[in-house]
């Protein structure tokens, strides 16, 4: 008896690590822009990931974020839990615990219908659209519906009623994030993502290479092929779901 439970838990740590596999694999093909993530080393319930803000209310912003996956991941019902390296103002995380309330996404977890870059792409929507992620929809008369319960109503209130002031108090979390960019890991696993200041003597090199005529006739498509898309910018919740639905 002893021994079958052993061979279960076993089975059941090889589909998950495989699962992991896939969903890393799935996060590769979606192509995903300034947002990364990558399963530990040490454990395939931990993932690291970092995203980079170019615009809006949160712009400059580099944020780090961890993925807690539950025990019994993909079969657990329960939902993923994400939680930033420091407290981020904003009306879904928690100023104490630093997590972001995945519930306006979705409520439980389906392991066949939800995936992790489905957390990735509305981490970045809730930076992208602050106002939209907080929205439930529009009401008859097409006025929008705020959430009644968030991780951080000041952050909700101050949202709503000055959008002067919020940007303001984003100041301090932005720059404490860009000044600890290059830390020390906390962590001592291989997939860390990690960042290294600008040492000429490594990077110069590679710099020379990236500026090449050689280099950029490689890059630059010929006048005949199609246009890049990018799939990954979300610009609003709806347009989230509707890609969600699609899927």
């Amino acid at each position: 008896m002893e021994a079958t439970s052993t061979n279960s838990k076993t089975l059941a740590l090889i589909n998950q690590g495989y699962k992991v596999i896939a969903e890393y694999q799935l996060i590769e093909q979606m192509q995903l822009k300034s947002i990364y993530a990558i399963p530990s080393c040490a454990s395939a319930v931990l993932w690291f990931g970092v995203i980079f803000i170019h615009s809006g209310l949160y712009a400059d912003g580099v944020f780090r974020f961890s993925i807690l996956l539950p025990d019994l991941y993909p079969d657990a019902v329960s939902l993923p839990t994400v939680i930033f390296q420091k407290d981020i103002f904003h009306p879904h995380i928690c100023p104490i615990s630093h997590s972001l309330d995945l519930t306006p996404l979705f409520q439980f977890w389906n392991k066949d219908e939800h995936h992790i870059w489905h957390i990735l792409k509305y981490i970045q929507l809730v930076f992208a659209d602050p106002e939209g992620s907080v929205c439930m929809g529009l009401s008859t008369n097409g006025e929008p519906i705020p959430l009644t319960d968030v991780n951080n109503m000041e952050a909700m209130r101050l949202l709503s009623h000055s959008r002067v002031e919020y940007a303001q108090r984003l100041k301090p979390c932005i720059a404490w994030n860009l000044e600890h960019m290059f830390d020390t890991p906390p962590i001592k696993d291989p997939h860390y993502i990690i960042f290294k200041r600008y040492q000429p003597e490594v990077h110069q090199a590679a710099m020379e290479r990236l500026k090449s005529n050689s280099w950029y006739s490689l890059a630059v498509p010929s006048t005949s092929s199609q246009p890049s898309v990018c799939i990954a910018r979300i610009e609003s919740e709806v347009q989230l779901r509707q890609e969600e639905a699609a899927q």
